[in-house]
């Protein structure tokens, strides 16, 4: 009986702690992305909701946790068509030649859980843009919710669990050799970053 209950304890035990994996690509496409550019000559704001990639989430040991996000380049847009044109123009985010912009987890530390669920956490990432990689620090937050897609929808007949991110950071276009002939007045250096986005693990 000890050696039946020694083996189901080892054989349990790493699957409690197996992380989940979660589909960031949205059913409903309401996950986004959103940048700014406080320019003194022309301010630009932008968006997409074109994230895919997946996240394994290591719900007993987050700091465990791993995953890539994806966005896809030519489908971001600015607030005009024309802007929209010549930032997807060669000589600026180039989508032809670099069809992606990733972000990918290398480091979660800091875990500080929240009063509404969610835990706050300490990220470090390769962020990929215009072919060149950087290493990024941004705080986020990351909520687990439970048997939550059905009452979400998008997944007709499905249930499931949701993890929802959050995150803010910032880059500065000329380290990604973006534009990088445009005057910063004309163009502000410092990009703001914002991505609200809902991952979903279907049961």
């Amino acid at each position: 009986m000890l050696t039946l209950l020694s083996a189901v304890v080892l054989f349990a035990a790493p699957q409690a702690a197996a992380p989940q994996v979660f589909d960031m690509n949205d059913p409903k496409g309401v996950s986004g992305l959103s940048f700014t550019i406080d320019s003194e000559l022309e301010p630009i704001i932008g968006q997409t909701n074109a994230i895919t990639g997946e996240i394994r989430f290591n719900r007993a040991n987050p700091e465990k946790s791993s995953g890539k996000i994806i966005v896809q380049t030519a489908a971001l847009k600015c607030a005009s068509q024309p802007l929209t044109d010549a930032m997807l123009g060669g000589w600026c985010l180039a989508p032809d030649k670099y069809p992606t912009i990733e972000f990918e987890l290398k480091q979660i530390k800091n875990v500080r859980p929240q009063k509404d669920g969610a835990i706050k956490v300490q990220v470090t990432g390769d962020f990929t843009l215009h072919g060149v990689t950087k290493e990024v620090r941004t705080e986020a937050s990351v909520k687990y919710l439970a048997n939550k897609l059905r009452e979400r929808g998008g997944v007709e007949g499905k249930d499931g669990d949701l993890l929802v991110l959050r995150a803010n950071f910032q880059i500065n276009r000329r380290d990604f050799n973006v534009a990088k002939e445009l005057a910063t007045a004309v163009i502000g250096d410092l990009v703001e970053v914002k991505i609200m986005a809902v991952g979903v693990s279907i049961k």
